[in-house]
């Protein structure tokens, strides 16, 4: 594994790398053309980066710059969506502006200064996989991975992200209690609910990421509840709704709630907090003092 850690400030390069060197080869650049030119001269080489921490505030290039450059070169080469390289924007501005901004121009998680260890992991981890000392990876998910012939249990749930390990994270979590359907982007969501309605096959809970590229989940949550009224379902008869966002902001979460949610988690999603919201939904039931869910927390 080998990551790009781009930041003007040298302190805050050596703390990067303090707490990320152990997972994996760091390099680093103190702006974002330097950034720019690394990334493009790994992908030549064709050793490409597995994960980049990028701060916006830097002279000259800054970071939402760069990462709209990176995606070009990307975009170039046929590399799309979530083949692409792995974002962390790393800053001290935790203004909603500019967190919004960057995952509009493709970055997959925002973690604010001053760089909390613990977070930065598990952000990168949910974005990698887990990785042992040195980047060697073990299966991702493997916490919770069943076998691919074990029957699944009798719910249908879809889960909607542009991040493939953000859906292979919820099917892990899920799969245990019900079929998982898959959707990139907020359209591909609406069109699978439509279908489901005409097929008499309702979906039982639906995990909705805010932001994706094209029709964002806001979109996506608002034409799903015209499309149930046009079925007449209406209020609490429709399916319920779990936001499962990066963005911790109430302003997204009131919006979410009064376009029809009936949850919102952030991430990085923990499993016993998703399965206690869908036990609060009633989507699985109320969980006993003996009894246990097939489903581990992870270690």
């Amino acid at each position: 594994m080998k990551f790009l850690i781009v930041d003007d400030d040298s302190a805050c390069r050596a703390l990067l790398e303090d707490i990320l060197g152990e997972l994996a080869h760091c390099e680093e650049a103190a702006d974002g053309a330097e950034a720019v030119e690394q990334f493009r001269e790994a992908l030549d080489a064709g050793e490409p980066y597995d994960l980049i921490c990028l701060d916006i505030m830097m002279p000259h290039v800054d970071g939402h710059q760069a990462l709209d450059e990176m995606r070009k070169i990307e975009y170039e080469r046929g590399i799309y969506g979530s083949s692409g390289v792995k974002v962390v924007m790393t800053t001290a501005l935790s203004d909603s502006k500019h967190c919004i901004r960057a995952f509009h121009e493709g970055c997959e998680s925002y973690v604010t200064k001053p760089i909390n260890s613990q977070q930065l992991l598990e952000q990168v981890k949910m974005l990698l996989g887990k990785l042992s000392p040195l980047g060697n990876a073990v299966p991702r998910f493997g916490w919770n991975e069943l076998p691919d012939d074990q029957p699944a249990g009798p719910g249908h749930f879809l889960l909607v992200d542009d991040d493939r390990a953000c859906r292979e994270l919820l099917r892990a979590m899920l799969k245990p209690y019900g079929e998982c359907d898959m959707a990139y982007d907020g359209q591909e969501a609406v069109d699978a609910v439509r279908l489901a309605l005409d097929d008499n096959r309702p979906y039982d809970l639906i995990c909705l990421d805010i932001m994706m590229p094209g029709k964002s989940g806001h979109q996506a949550l608002e034409e799903i509840r015209q499309i149930e009224a046009e079925h007449g379902i209406h209020g609490s008869d429709g399916v319920p709704v779990i936001m499962t966002t990066a963005l911790n902001d109430s302003k997204h979460c009131i919006q979410s709630f009064k376009e029809g949610c009936e949850s919102y988690i952030t991430k990085p999603i923990q499993v016993n907090q998703l399965l206690g919201a869908m036990r609060q939904l009633g989507v699985l039931p109320a969980q006993t003092a003996n009894s246990k869910s097939p489903t581990n927390s992870p270690k």
